[in-house]
C-alpha cells in the first residue's frame, strides 16, 4: 500500500496559487489516501478548506514546498536577506514551543502543506512571535491542524529549513481563535513628557522609544548607529543583572516604555548605561520603575530583534526624575603625565648632540642618574621628553632632581637651562620658552619642587628639554626622577 503523496501535494499547491491580493478564495484541498492493490483509480475525498475570509493573503505567499526550495537553495547558515509570507498546516508542536512562550513570548512548530499529510518535507516556524510581531502568552494558541501564515527572513540552518529565530519572524495569520483573541495591536503609545521634565531643555532631536525601536529594526542584526541619539521614556522594569552591573562596574540595565505603567511589550533596552555625565553609578535605587529618564548614546540591533543601546558605559542617563539621580559634575583628576627615574637608563628621553664629542649618557654607580660633562670643551647637547599631552589639562607642573659637581658661578649658569617648547625643535631657540631652576649651588641631589608649566602651554602639546652648554670651562650635571603631572580641566 503506498500514500499518494506527490500527487496530493501537486493539487494543493496549485489551489493555493489561486490566492489572491484581495479577498482569499481557497478550493477544497485534496487528502491523502491509499491506491487499492486491485489498481483501480482510488476515490480521494475532499479536505475542508480553512476559514480564512477576509485574510486578503498576498499574492507573493509561498507554499511549504516553496519555501524549502528557497532554503534548499542557501548555503548553510545563510538567510535569504528577503521577508516571505509562508503558508501551511501545523503539522507538529517543537518539543520546546511550551518553554519559548513562557520565557519569550514565541512559538515553534513544524508546517506541513497538506494537512494530517505528516510529511517529512516540512518546514520549521522557529522561533516566531504572534500577530502584529507581539509575544505570545498561551502555548496553546498554536495546535496541530492550525493553518498558518507566517511571515519573515528563512534560513537554511544545518539543512534545516526554517525562519530566522528570536522573534525575527512572526504569525501574520492563523485560524486558531486563541491567537487571534489574545495578540491585537497595541494602541498608539504616545509618550507625554513630565511637568518637571519640561526643564531639563531636552534637545529637539531627542526621540522616544518607539522611534528608537524603529532605527534599530533597520539595522542588521548585531549592527549599531553611526550616530548617538538621545531616548527618552519612562522606566517599564528593572533588569534582572541592573544590582549586578551597578555593584561590579556602576552601570544600570532596565527597560524604557513611553506610557507609564502600560508595560508595553514595544519597550527598548537601556543596557549597561551610566549615570548623568557618564559616571559611574554607586546606588541601584538610582534607577526605579516610574521614572521618567533620557539616555544618550549610540543604539543597536542585538541578534536581530532585541533594540537596546551599546553596552559597556557606552550609553548614559542624561537626565532623570529619580531623587537620588542628582546632577553632579566630574572631579578633578590628577593624571601623571610622564614618570621616568633615570635610575635604569635614558627611558623615553630622548639625547641630541648639536656641538662636541660628549653627550647625555646614563651612569650606574651610586648616583644612578643620567649625566652630562662637556670635559672643557666646547659642547651643545639637549635632554628632551617625549611629546606631553596637555590637552583637557587645567593645569601641569614637573618636578625632578638635580645636582652638579661643583657650584656654579653666575657666569657660568645661563649654560645650564630648563625649557619648554611646544614644537620640540632644538633648532628654533625661539621657540623654547626658560623654566626656573631653584639652585645652582646644589651639590647634592635636590628636589626641583613643583615648577608650574606656562599658561600658554595648558592645552596644548609640549616638550621640556634640559640644555647644556659649555665652552673650555664645563661642569657635571646630573638628573633624576623626572615627573610631569597634570590636573583634568572640568567644565
Amino acid at each position: 500500500m503506498k500514500t499518494i503523496k506527490h500527487f496530493s501535494t501537486f493539487i494543493f499547491t496549485a489551489a493555493l496559487l489561486m490566492f489572491t491580493a484581495c479577498e482569499m478564495t481557497i478550493p477544497p484541498f485534496i487528502g491523502p489516501t491509499d491506491r487499492p492493490d486491485n489498481g483501480e483509480t482510488p476515490v480521494i475525498p475532499p479536505v475542508e478548506a480553512p476559514d480564512t475570509a477576509g485574510w486578503n493573503v498576498p499574492a507573493e505567499a509561498i507554499t511549504v514546498s516553496e519555501a524549502r526550495d528557497i532554503c534548499a537553495a542557501l548555503e548553510s547558515e545563510a538567510t535569504t536577506g528577503t521577508k516571505y509570507y509562508v503558508m501551511g498546516y501545523v503539522k507538529k508542536i517543537h518539543n520546546k514551543h511550551a518553554d519559548g512562550v513562557s520565557n519569550y513570548g514565541n512559538a515553534q512548530f513544524y508546517m506541513e502543506e497538506v494537512k494530517g499529510a505528516n510529511s517529512s518535507d516540512d518546514f520549521l516556524a522557529f522561533q516566531v512571535y504572534g500577530p502584529n510581531n507581539q509575544k505570545l502568552s498561551d502555548p496553546d494558541a498554536v495546535a496541530v491542524g492550525d493553518f498558518v501564515v507566517i511571515y519573515g527572513e528563512l534560513t537554511n540552518y544545518s539543512g534545516t529549513y526554517e525562519t530566522v529565530g528570536k522573534g525575527a519572524a512572526y504569525i501574520w495569520k492563523s485560524t486558531n481563535p486563541l491567537l487571534n483573541e489574545q495578540v491585537k495591536p497595541e494602541e498608539p503609545e504616545e509618550l507625554v513628557i513630565p511637568e518637571e521634565a519640561k526643564a531639563w531643555n531636552i534637545p529637539a532631536e531627542a526621540i522616544d522609544v518607539i522611534k528608537a525601536r524603529e532605527i534599530c529594526a533597520a539595522l542588521a542584526s548585531g549592527a549599531t548607529t553611526d550616530k548617538e541619539y538621545y531616548v527618552m521614556g519612562y522606566v517599564k522594569k528593572i533588569h534582572d543583572k541592573h544590582a549586578d552591573g551597578v555593584s561590579n562596574y556602576g552601570n544600570a540595565q532596565f527597560y524604557m516604555e513611553n506610557v507609564k505603567g502600560k508595560n508595553s511589550q514595544n519597550d527598548f533596552i537601556a543596557y549597561q548605561v551610566y549615570g548623568l555625565n557618564g559616571t559611574k553609578i554607586n546606588d541601584p535605587n538610582a534607577v526605579a520603575v516610574g521614572d521618567f529618564v533620557v539616555i544618550y548614546g549610540k543604539l543597536t540591533n542585538y541578534m536581530g530583534n532585541t533594540y537596546e543601546t551599546v553596552g559597556q558605559g557606552a550609553a548614559y542617563i542624561w537626565k532623570s526624575t529619580n531623587p537620588l539621580m542628582v546632577e553632579t559634575k566630574p572631579e578633578p583628576e590628577e593624571v601623571t603625565l610622564l614618570d621616568e627615574g633615570l635610575d635604569k637608563g635614558i627611558g623615553t628621553m630622548d639625547t641630541i648632540n648639536i656641538v662636541g664629542e660628549q653627550t647625555w649618557k646614563y651612569i650606574g654607580g651610586k648616583n644612578k642618574c643620567v649625566q652630562m660633562n662637556g670635559s672643557n670643551t666646547p659642547n651643545e647637547d639637549w635632554l628632551v621628553t617625549p611629546e606631553l599631552d596637555l590637552t583637557g589639562m587645567s593645569e601641569a607642573t614637573l618636578t625632578f632632581k638635580y645636582k652638579f659637581s661643583t657650584e656654579v658661578p653666575a657666569e657660568h649658569q645661563k649654560q645650564y637651562t630648563v625649557l619648554i617648547s611646544s614644537t620640540g625643535d632644538v633648532t628654533k631657540t625661539e621657540d623654547w620658552k626658560e623654566l626656573p631652576i631653584l639652585s645652582y649651588n646644589a651639590t647634592t641631589f635636590t628636589e626641583s619642587g613643583a615648577i608650574n608649566l606656562p599658561a600658554e602651554m595648558i592645552g596644548k602639546k609640549c616638550y621640556i628639554a634640559w640644555k647644556y652648554q659649555c665652552d673650555t670651562v664645563s661642569h657635571t650635571w646630573q638628573l633624576r626622577n623626572i615627573v610631569v603631572k597634570a590636573i583634568t580641566k572640568v567644565d
